[in-house]
């Protein structure tokens, strides 16, 4: 069984009300050849101020990072798609929002400052 995931900032969870409009956002930034095309993705957290997704595949069972702001050539074209890095699982997860929370702690002033 995996462990509860904390979501903590500058993660957030996606509100349930944008989640269609997230999929296709996604989905037209991937090129029809893409094989995310066919699958049913589940965009459930979002970098705050950032185009960046943690979204569930729920066709592999997969867990994917994709990156808006570090678009990568598809296949040697000249097209270009957000970064999709697979994740290995939970706590890898759960690894990379903790990073990302430590990094957003130190660079906000103290109240000393």
């Amino acid at each position: 069984m995996e462990e509860r995931l904390e979501i903590k900032s500058p993660w957030s969870m996606v509100p349930m009300d944008a989640m269609d409009g997230l999929i296709a956002e996604i989905k037209d930034a991937l090129p029809s050849d893409h094989p995310l095309q066919e699958h049913e993705l589940f965009p459930g957290i979002k970098w705050a101020g950032r185009p960046i997704f943690i979204v569930d595949d729920d066709t592999t069972g997969e867990r994917l990072r994709i990156d808006f702001e570090q678009p990568e050539r598809w296949r040697k074209t000249r097209f270009k798609v957000p970064a999709i890095q697979v994740l290995r699982d939970g706590a890898e997860v759960a690894a990379m929002i903790e990073r990302d929370h430590l990094a957003e702690l130190v660079a906000w002033p103290t109240a000393g400052d």
